[in-house]
């Protein structure tokens, strides 16, 4: 577990841990020199167009069955296409498609109320979305 390590070393470790990811599933990845405006990572599609992705690292789950991400700060950027989450307990990496939500939920486990309807699932997006 990397609670332990400074927030800014949590975020690197989610970086690189969503960069392999992306080139084990066949993707090149670029890093921009400067972090800025919300651009982690460039993300070359195999139709060789670019996306760019913002990365947020979870070390815990906001709810017994799910993990929550603030996004209010990319909302009408323009700048985000992707949200990657690295999910640190599971060392596993989900690829959200952007849409201008100020919060995302990503249920883990069933809900105790065994709520299904408008359930979404973290793993539902472990592939990188292909769209233009």
């Amino acid at each position: 577990m990397v609670t332990y390590l400074h927030s800014q070393n949590v975020g690197t470790i989610g970086e690189l841990a969503v960069r392999i990811e992306l080139i084990k599933q066949g993707y090149k990845v670029y890093i921009p020199e400067v972090d800025v405006d919300h651009v982690d990572l460039i993300v070359e599609l195999h139709n060789n167009s670019f996306q760019r992705v913002q990365v947020k690292t979870v070390t815990k789950p906001t709810t017994d069955t799910a993990i929550q991400v603030r996004c209010v700060k990319y909302v009408d950027s323009g700048r985000v296409d992707v949200v990657a989450v690295y999910y640190v307990p599971q060392d596993k990496c989900a690829f959200v498609p952007y849409n201008n939500e100020k919060m995302l939920s990503l249920a883990l486990t069933t809900a105790k109320n065994n709520q299904t309807s408008k359930r979404i699932w973290f793993y539902q997006y472990e592939r990188y979305p292909e769209f233009s």
